[in-house]
């Protein structure tokens, strides 16, 4: 009866050390956390599209082909004063009502705090679409007012980096849409608004 007493306490006292130590542990992580966050504070990343423009936007019925010429002006800005930002991933989809017609990548860059960085991409080339008679009709709509309805989603993977700290890898979505004139005859009366793009979880895409 004594020893399975003493077994009991000895078994009691294990678990209180090790109950101290991971409460001591979570407590440490948690100040490092916080004093982290109180030296780097971060702030938003910012995205924009500050220019767009559409050299060609031509539906063939006859092939269901739609070829393309889309230029974009990226803007992102850093507005952290002590973290920079390195982008590992910047890729571009490129959307007619919902109808994908446009993959590509942007150049990959590592951006200092306090820094506006314009990326110029030209998305250009000729894809196999299935459009239905409502897309068919907006597109005939659109033609005729010289802009077209384009949604341009942005898969973003980047580390935030402060000195010798550097974070996992965050991943979201950037969606931006964008009104886009037609100058293919340099006649569209039609002139870009600087569009504000909304940022989404990975898992919305």
């Amino acid at each position: 009866m004594g020893k399975f007493c003493c077994c009991n306490c000895v078994f009691s006292c294990v678990c209180a050390c090790i109950f101290q130590i991971l409460c001591a542990i979570i407590v440490i992580f948690g100040i490092l956390f916080l004093a982290i966050w109180l030296i780097w504070r971060p702030n938003k990343v910012y995205f924009h599209v500050s220019d767009a423009s559409l050299a060609k936007f031509d539906f063939s019925p006859s092939t269901n082909t739609l070829d393309y010429d889309l230029n974009l002006n990226f803007e992102i800005r850093n507005s952290n004063e002590k973290i920079g930002v390195k982008y590992e991933l910047i890729e571009a989809k490129s959307n007619f009502h919902q109808k994908k017609f446009a993959t590509t990548n942007f150049e990959l860059f590592s951006q200092d705090s306090k820094n506006t960085t314009i990326l110029h991409q030209e998305i250009k080339g000729q894809s196999d679409v299935q459009f239905g008679d409502r897309e068919k009709s907006d597109y005939e709509n659109e033609k005729k007012n010289g802009a077209f309805n384009i949604y341009t989603m942005f898969n973003v993977h980047m580390r935030l980096k402060s000195g010798w700290i550097t974070t996992g890898k965050i991943k979201f979505v950037v969606g931006c849409g964008l009104k886009v004139p037609l100058k293919s005859d340099n006649t569209s009366p039609s002139t870009f608004q600087r569009t504000n793009c909304m940022v989404f979880p990975s898992w919305a895409s």
